[in-house]
């Protein structure tokens, strides 16, 4: 996985041989609204000030990254609320209020890509224990931080946006429990009940990262 920092955002260390044909640009949320292309402002102007320039500046990231990634469009425009790519692209984009991130990849590579980013401490008890199973609250007392909280809730909406472009499939957070790996650095998933998304997703890989007081998550489902 290939991280570009912009904006005085610290840098993340990766293994240069996971995922080398994803590449993720993370920067800072303001400032960005005159940067968004003729179709992209569409639906979002009448939201708040702070809602369009969370929008524009993961809009920025995404165009930062087509035109390193040698693509002639730039422009993302959205189809209910998704992300619509150029040809021959698929990428993810995510913000928090001050942070923005945005992942792409070559269709050729993947067919799901997704990235997340919340606040590390973004998710209480509460809803922990209405969005997580009962597997994975275990697993968070084992590990012994409640931040592990937040880290799965974003994993879960990583791996939405990754696999409902392909399935088309609403997937529930209680729909889906994830396994982190040994190392904490890594993750896999799986449907609790048969879906059209079940094959596709345990196909999937997953990956944890910290940042700015964030976790950043992205998952991953590498073309056949």
């Amino acid at each position: 996985m290939n991280v570009v920092s912009l904006d005085g955002v610290p840098s993340i260390e990766t293994d240069p041989t996971e995922e080398p044909d994803l590449y993720v640009y993370l920067g800072r949320v303001g400032g960005h609204l005159h940067l968004l292309l003729p179709g992209e402002a569409e639906g979002v102007t009448s939201t708040s000030k702070q809602r369009q320039e969370e929008f524009a500046s993961g809009r920025r990231l995404a165009h930062f990254a087509l035109e390193n990634a040698g693509s002639n469009e730039r422009a993302v425009l959205r189809l209910d609320r998704r992300p619509i790519w150029p040809e021959n692209f698929l990428g993810s984009i995510s913000h928090s209020d001050h942070l923005a991130a945005c992942a792409l990849a070559e269709t050729s590579s993947y067919q799901g890509v997704g990235v997340d980013l919340a606040k590390v401490s973004a998710v209480s008890e509460y809803v922990a224990n209405r969005v997580l199973s009962e597997k994975e609250r275990l697993w968070i007392r084992d590990a012994g931080s409640n931040e592990w909280r937040t880290a799965l809730f974003s994993a879960k909406e990583a791996i939405y946006k990754s696999i409902n472009p392909i399935t088309n499939e609403y997937l529930g957070f209680r729909d889906v429990e994830i396994e982190v790996a040994s190392d904490a650095l890594t993750f896999c998933a799986t449907t609790l009940e048969e879906k059209d998304s079940t094959p596709i997703l345990t196909e999937g890989r997953g990956y944890f990262h910290r940042v700015s007081g964030h976790w950043m998550t992205t998952f991953v489902v590498e073309r056949s």
